[in-house]
């Protein structure tokens, strides 16, 4: 038997007791761990600024015109007198399928393929002002040596004229409407599947489709045939009156006819529609809007194509004594001023508004971009606050910042006198560096509801916000730096 010294048993006795004592002085608590193992200079602090952020009323004069939507009237606005003329411009789309019944089965008229009827009808989605007013508007037919091309882009300031036939069979008709059809019993001209335009076209028109088949049906094959060689599309203008614009759904071209089949006699009918895969223009001109562009304390939304809000963000300020800290969290809320003016046609507020850099509007639209929450942001309207929030613009004041030290050449040898000498001279020179522009917009979006495309909103909108070029608008930063 094996017997253990003295000296050894001490040894294994004191192991024993620095592992119970070690044992004794742990328990679950790990609130100081991180703490106690992670040195001060990898410690975070967090901390709030706000600064002021200044805006101002920018006139436009045109936008990008195409558009699944179109609008038609003219409106003057109760609180601020200005007045706006909607026109639009239309294509129309052959389906592949598209045929008339065969021939042989036609029922001619002086031995000769005739029409019965054509007309235009412009469905009305919805509309602003009394339906009882009349509006006059004129429809031209497009030309076909001048087809508006689907792969450009057009602006609501276009010269439609351009554009027009100047055949001397080409349609040009002239009508007066107004929402609620007096010609109509109540039952209908109130229902809401009877909302539309109704425009009488020659029936010589439509007899010149009816031969353009027969002789070539492989034009109507293809959206691009079509309005090459059959119909390139009308204008519809606002002539006269005031007081009223729709907004219009879908427009659709119908030529009527009678045939023949296994001795009965029917009544026919072939239809195209201008849809989304053709062209739709708006043309829009607003009158009376200079009034509203110096107003100090607020700035204006109004649509279609009439003044944003363009807003300078003090990037400048904000990194100064921070060139150390990251910029976490940027909000600005715009609060809305009340219409006080009261009446029954006040326009309607905003929905929905795209926050973009100033320089980079025009191909945000032309480019079909959609927002990234990195440059461009979307918000909606908050009723309750009366306010437009944007929570979190973070990533756009630190590309703002980065745009500004890389135009301006900025590198970590610039004592602070040079650096600001160069960004003086650098942001001098590029005076939009910092602005970004409250662009009012609708969007469509998937059945997950991710935003898959953004558009200039040609409804007629309008308000005020409150802040203007003497009188800040509150912008909260949060930054975050490492304790060193």
């Amino acid at each position: 038997m094996n017997h253990i010294s003295k000296s050894t048993l001490l040894k294994y006795s004191c192991a024993f007791l620095f592992l119970l004592f070690a044992w004794a002085s742990c328990d679950d608590n790990t609130d100081t761990f991180g703490s106690s193992v992670m040195p001060d200079s990898d410690v975070s602090e967090v901390t709030q600024a706000v600064y002021g952020a200044y805006a101002n009323s920018v006139m436009v004069d045109s936008l990008m015109a195409n558009s699944s939507v179109c609008y038609l009237g003219r409106v003057t606005d109760p609180e601020t007198n200005s007045t706006t003329t909607c026109n639009f411009l239309a294509q129309f789309y052959s389906l592949s399928n598209y045929s008339f019944p065969p021939r042989d089965s036609l029922i001619l008229r002086d031995g000769q393929i005739a029409a019965d009827s054509v007309e235009l009808k412009i469905y009305i989605k919805s509309y602003y002002g009394d339906s009882l007013n009349s509006i006059k508007i004129g429809v031209y037919e497009l030309d076909s040596a001048n087809i508006l091309n689907p792969e450009a882009s057009y602006y609501t300031n276009m010269d439609a004229d351009k554009y027009l036939s100047r055949k001397s069979d080409a349609i040009r008709k002239e009508l007066t409407f107004a929402v609620a059809d007096l010609s109509l019993p109540d039952s209908i001209r109130y229902s809401t599947e009877y909302k539309y335009i109704r425009v009488k076209l020659p029936v010589s028109f439509g007899t010149k489709v009816m031969n353009k088949y027969y002789e070539h049906p492989e034009y109507f094959k293809s959206a691009y045939s079509f309005i090459k060689y059959v119909f390139p599309g009308f204008y519809v203008k606002t002539l006269s009156g005031n007081g009223t614009l729709v907004n219009v759904d879908e427009s659709t071209l119908s030529v009527y006819f009678k045939y023949r089949m296994n001795g009965v006699e029917y009544d026919g009918v072939q239809r195209v529609a201008a849809t989304e895969e053709v062209l739709q223009c708006n043309q829009v001109d607003n009158t009376n809007l200079d009034q509203l562009l110096n107003q100090s304390d607020v700035s204006f939304l109004k649509t279609p194509a009439g003044i944003f809000t363009e807003v300078s963000l003090p990037i400048l300020d904000i990194y100064e004594n921070h060139d150390r800290d990251s910029v976490n969290s940027a909000k600005i809320v715009f609060m809305r001023q009340n219409n006080n003016n009261i009446g029954s046609y006040n326009l309607s507020t905003p929905s929905t508004l795209l926050m973009v850099p100033k320089d980079e509007m025009e191909s945000f639209f032309s480019s079909h971009k959609v927002p990234d929450s990195y440059k461009t942001y979307i918000t909606n309207y908050d009723n309750t606050y009366n306010s437009y929030t944007f929570n979190n613009i973070a990533n756009l004041v630190s590309y703002l910042k980065r745009v500004c030290d890389k135009g301006a050449g900025i590198t970590e040898n610039d004592s602070e006198v040079v650096r600001k000498a160069k960004i003086t001279a650098w942001t001098n020179a590029n005076p939009n560096w910092n602005k970004v522009l409250l662009v009012p917009v609708t969007t469509a979006s998937s059945s997950t509801g991710t935003i898959t495309s953004v558009y200039h909103e040609f409804g007629l909108t309008s308000t005020r916000l409150v802040g203007g070029s003497n009188h800040a608008i509150r912008f909260s930063i949060v930054y975050s730096h490492f304790k060193y």
